[in-house]
């Protein structure tokens, strides 16, 4: 199963999906999302676009931050998660957040047109994250920021000890590629770049800036 199949059933089935993310964060994952957006340091009226937006998990988060002035772009390469994303939209009525079914690797919106660039949990899904993150630079206005909530393998001993079990287990589920180094990617392309992790080393969130 192709990562858009997989993710195109996963959106059929949300109260799974759910749990998964309750698992893969332990338990924490609007902590941690409310701690990932915050870090875009959002103003009033600016435009952020999700990579990887999946079902609109972060659109409230991020709508609340740019306000009614500003605009939230979601993309998605899976249909049926960027038709879920849609229905959360109608659903709260939100009239400038909008989902889209595409390549992150291949954006269709124009260079240097958003000030802020968000991706949860889905750079290290992604066959060629560095792409996206080329995309991604393209799409921000100069100092633009993007943050990154993502997950690596155990990085601590004794808790590599389950990297073994767990990461067969996250690739099927997931279509996650574990080797994907992250931070090292976001360096290639970003001027500044800080990241933060947390649970061993297995929950990250980056803050890269591009030059103003």
């Amino acid at each position: 199963m192709n990562g858009r199949t997989l993710y195109d059933w996963w959106s059929q089935h949300g109260e799974l999906f759910d749990r998964l993310y309750d698992i893969a964060f332990l338990g924490r994952e609007r902590e941690f999302r409310e701690r990932s957006v915050e870090s875009l340091s959002l103003a009033d009226g600016e435009c952020v676009l999700e990579l990887g937006c999946g079902p609109g998990n972060s659109f409230a988060e991020l709508r609340a931050r740019v306000g009614e002035s500003g605009r939230v772009v979601g993309v998605d390469y899976s249909a049926g998660m960027a038709k879920r994303a849609g229905e959360e939209i109608r659903r709260s009525g939100w009239r400038n957040v909008h989902a889209l079914c595409g390549d992150s690797g291949r954006l269709a919106v124009p260079d240097e047109s958003v000030d802020a660039v968000y991706a949860s949990m889905t750079l290290s899904a992604m066959a060629n994250p560095r792409r996206a993150l080329d995309a991604a630079h393209r799409a921000m206005r100069p100092g633009g920021r993007l943050v990154v909530l993502d997950a690596q393998p155990f990085q601590t001993v004794p808790l590599t000890l389950l990297n073994p079990t767990i990461i067969p287990v996250a690739k099927r589920a997931t279509d996650w590629n574990p080797e994907t180094d992250l931070p090292s990617a976001l360096a290639e392309r970003f001027e500044s770049v800080a990241v933060e992790t947390f649970f061993g080393g297995v929950i990250l969130i980056a803050v890269a800036q591009r030059a103003e």
